[in-house]
């Protein structure tokens, strides 16, 4: 499943990330990277875009830039 398919009060896992090189590389730059924990914490009002809590930090994905981040469920 990608990034877009997480619900709220879920926790996975970043499996890996397809997509155009300079996408994967802006989102390794800013630390989004395989093995790292995330969340969804808040979407807007139209759904696109939303927050998500990656590591110890907040970003904001669109989701044409969210489903190209797999992911797999945790169970806490």
């Amino acid at each position: 499943m990608n990034l877009t398919d997480l619900k709220a009060q879920q926790v996975a896992l970043i499996l890996a990330l397809d997509g155009p090189q300079s996408l994967r590389q802006r989102l390794a730059a800013l630390g989004i990277l395989r093995g790292q924990r995330v969340e969804l914490r808040t979407k807007s009002l139209w759904g696109d875009p939303r927050a998500y809590r990656i590591g110890n930090q907040q970003f904001c994905l669109r989701n044409a830039e969210a489903q190209h981040i797999w992911i797999q469920l945790q169970d806490d």
